[in-house]
């Protein structure tokens, strides 16, 4: 009966090694795939940084040509319109009359 205790210990002994061992290597694994997947997710915040980027650059681009365009029509309604200087002359010495009394 000794015997038979010895060795059912023995196994036991043996299956408690085993399962350790199997709990160290999932623990290595695991730790492995979370490094891989934060260094693919790392990649791609990249990748997406980098698109966003070079969406953001032609965007900017696009709405400066648009604001100069822009600009440039105004400019060219503002030359158009006739000049009433006599009225520019009353507006001016109105706000200077203003100013000395």
């Amino acid at each position: 009966m000794s015997d038979m205790l010895e060795k059912i210990l023995g196994v036991e002994k043996t299956a408690a090694g085993l399962v350790a061992e199997a709990e160290k290597e999932a623990a290595r694994r695991t730790a492995q795939a979370r490094l891989e997947g934060q260094k693919r997710h790392s990649e791609l915040l990249k990748a997406r940084a980098s698109e966003n980027e070079s969406a953001v650059a032609k965007e900017r681009t696009r709405i400066e040509a648009e604001r100069a365009a822009k600009n440039r029509d105004d400019q060219k309604k503002l030359a158009l319109l006739p000049r009433d200087e006599a009225a520019f002359r009353a507006a001016v010495i109105a706000v200077i009359d203003k100013g000395q009394g």
